[in-house]
C-alpha cells in the first residue's frame, strides 16, 4: 500500500474532515443480497467465536428506478454470518421477527447470541386506533453459533418502546433498558414520557420484573448506552426541557449494575441532541456521538461525571465509533450529500485521542452506499453498510469492506507480554501456555495473519494457567486477544 494522506481541512468553526482516499485501499470487499428483495444493514458484531454476525432486515419487492428505500415495512429479519475473510458461513430468514432497528448483540456467557431492539407490531396509539404504521416494541432472540434460534420474545407493551442498552450479569440474567416514546393514555395532544422501563429477564428470555424508574425530563426518543469500569451502566438519552422554551439537551444517566439510575448530568447546549453511540474509552471516559442532520457528526469526550474534555464537529454523518488500544478512534458512518449528483458513500475516519480527523476512506461504486457499524481485525478493521441504497436501479444489499490502517498509523504489533497476560514458550511447538488471563477477559481467540480465528477458549474464572493447543497450526505469527478487553493482546509464534 502507499503512504497514507492525511489532511485536515477547515470548512467552518470547529468542523472537521479529512481527505477522503479513493477505492483502491480495500483489500477485499463481499456483497450479501437477498434475491428480489431490499435488505437494509443494521448491526455487526464479532461474536464469542471470532466471526462476525450481520443484522439486517428484509423489506417488500423493490420497483427499478424509484430509488425509494423505504417502499413499505420491514417483512422479516435477516442474519447473515461470515468468517472475518467475509466467506458466508450462513444466512437465516426470520419471518416472525419483524424489525423494527436492531440495536444490540451480546455474548451470553453460555456461548450463544442474544439480538435484541424493537420490533414492529400493529398498534393502538395509547387510545387511538390507528393502523398506518408499525409501534416499535422490545425483542429478545437468543441464537447459537451456528444460528439455530433458541427462543425469542417480543415484550409488548401499551405505545411505544425504543431499547437503550442490553446486558447480562454474571447470574445469567439478562437486563432490556428501554425508553416509552409515548405517555399511555393520553386523550388529547401528546406529551413525551419521563421515564425509563428496566426488564429482567431469565435465562430462557422470560419477563421476571419490569420497573419504572420516574425522571424529571422528558425524553425525545433518541438513545444509546454502553457498559461503565465498575460494572453499572452509562445511558445517553435525548431530553426535552418542558419548563420554559421546550428546548432540548442530553441527559447521561448512570446506572448501577442491576440498571437502577445513580443519577444524571446535562452535557451538551440545544444544537445536536440526537445521540446515536456511546462507548467507555481508554482515558477511563466516555466518547458519546450526536448528529444534528444526515451530514455532520459531533464527537464529545467526556470523563465520567459529564465533565467534557474536547467537543468536535465533523462533516460525515457517522454511525458507530470505535475505541483502539492505542487511543486513537474509528468511526463509521456515510459521507456526502442529498444534493445532485448524489454522492453519499460508506466512509471509514481515523480520530486522534484529541478529536483530530487524521484520514477518512470511502468505499463503494454505487451512488449511495450508507456505513452501519465497524469491527477491529488484525492489522486494520471490517466496515458494514448497505450498498445501493437510494441508487433507484438495482435493490439494496448488506456489503462489508477489509481494509488494513497503513503503516504509519497501525496500532503497535502486540508483545509477548501484555498488562499481566503472558505466553509462552516463544516459539511454541505444540501448545501455549497463558498466565493471567481470567473471567473480565471474556473469551480469548487465536487469530492468524489474516484475521481467522483458530481457536476461541474460555479462561477460568479465577485466573490462572491456561493451556491452548497449536501443534496442527502452521508456522508462523498469532495473535491471542482478549474479547471483552480490547487492551489485552499478545504475539504468539509457533515454529515446526
Amino acid at each position: 500500500m502507499g503512504t497514507l494522506l492525511r489532511s485536515l481541512a477547515s470548512l467552518a468553526p470547529g468542523l472537521l474532515i479529512a481527505a477522503p482516499l479513493a477505492a483502491q485501499w480495500v483489500d477485499w470487499s463481499n456483497q450479501y443480497p437477498y434475491p428480489v428483495h431490499r435488505v437494509v444493514s443494521h448491526l455487526m458484531h464479532r461474536t464469542s467465536d471470532g466471526n462476525l454476525l450481520l443484522c439486517g432486515s428484509i423489506h417488500g419487492t423493490w420497483t427499478p428506478g424509484s430509488g425509494i428505500p423505504f417502499e413499505d415495512w420491514a417483512i422479516a429479519t435477516y442474519l447473515v454470518k461470515v468468517q472475518p475473510t467475509g466467506d458466508t458461513l450462513w444466512t437465516r430468514r426470520l419471518d416472525f421477527l419483524i424489525p423494527s432497528a436492531i440495536t444490540h448483540v451480546v455474548d451470553l456467557i453460555d456461548g450463544n447470541t442474544l439480538i435484541a431492539g424493537t420490533a414492529a407490531s400493529s398498534w393502538t396509539y395509547c387510545g387511538f386506533a390507528n393502523a398506518n404504521g408499525p409501534m416499535p416494541q422490545l425483542f429478545a432472540l437468543k441464537i447459537d453459533q451456528a444460528g439455530n434460534v433458541l427462543w425469542w420474545h417480543q415484550y409488548a407493551q401499551p405505545c411505544a418502546r425504543i431499547l437503550a442498552d442490553a446486558w447480562e450479569t454474571p447470574a445469567q440474567e439478562i437486563h432490556l433498558l428501554a425508553l416509552d416514546t409515548q405517555e399511555p393514555n393520553i386523550q388529547i395532544g401528546y406529551v413525551q414520557p419521563n421515564w425509563f422501563e428496566h426488564h429482567t429477564l431469565d435465562a430462557q428470555g422470560n419477563t421476571m420484573s419490569v420497573t419504572t424508574f420516574q425522571q424529571t425530563y422528558h425524553y425525545h426518543t433518541a438513545q444509546a448506552g454502553t457498559r461503565a469500569f465498575d460494572g453499572g451502566r452509562y445511558v445517553a438519552a435525548s431530553a426535552l426541557d418542558t419548563v420554559g422554551q421546550n428546548s432540548l439537551f442530553v441527559q447521561l444517566e448512570e446506572l448501577d449494575a442491576s440498571g437502577t439510575p445513580q443519577g444524571a448530568v446535562f452535557v451538551t447546549d440545544t444544537s445536536y441532541c440526537t445521540p446515536l453511540d456511546l462507548i467507555t474509552t481508554p482515558d477511563s471516559g466516555l466518547l458519546m456521538l450526536l448528529s444534528p442532520d444526515f451530514s455532520k457528526s459531533r464527537l464529545l469526550h467526556l470523563d465520567t461525571l459529564g465533565h467534557i474534555i474536547w467537543d468536535r464537529l465533523y462533516a460525515t454523518r457517522f454511525q458507530q465509533v470505535l475505541a483502539l488500544p492505542d487511543s486513537t478512534y474509528l468511526a463509521v458512518g456515510t459521507h456526502g450529500t442529498w444534493q445532485s449528483p448524489n454522492k453519499r458513500e460508506l466512509c471509514v475516519t481515523l480520530i486522534s485521542a484529541a478529536g483530530d480527523s487524521l484520514w477518512s476512506r470511502l468505499y463503494g461504486d454505487s451512488l449511495n452506499d450508507l456505513g452501519s457499524s465497524i469491527v477491529e481485525a488484525v492489522g486494520g478493521y471490517l466496515a458494514y453498510g448497505t450498498k445501493d441504497m437510494y441508487s433507484g436501479w438495482v435493490p439494496p444489499r448488506l456489503f462489508i469492506a477489509w481494509d488494513s490502517l497503513g503503516t504509519s498509523t497501525a496500532t503497535p504489533e502486540p508483545p509477548t507480554a501484555a498488562a499481566g497476560l503472558s505466553v509462552h514458550p516463544v516459539p511454541a511447538r505444540e501448545r501455549i501456555r497463558v498466565v493471567g488471563a481470567g473471567a473480565a477477559d471474556g473469551r480469548l481467540v487465536l487469530l492468524d495473519a489474516m484475521g481467522r480465528v483458530v481457536r476461541a477458549v474460555r479462561p477460568p474464572a479465577h485466573g490462572g494457567e491456561l493451556w491452548i493447543p497449536v501443534d496442527d497450526l502452521p508456522s508462523g505469527f498469532y495473535v491471542l486477544r482478549s474479547l471483552e478487553r480490547q487492551d489485552r493482546a499478545v504475539r504468539v509464534l509457533v515454529e515446526r
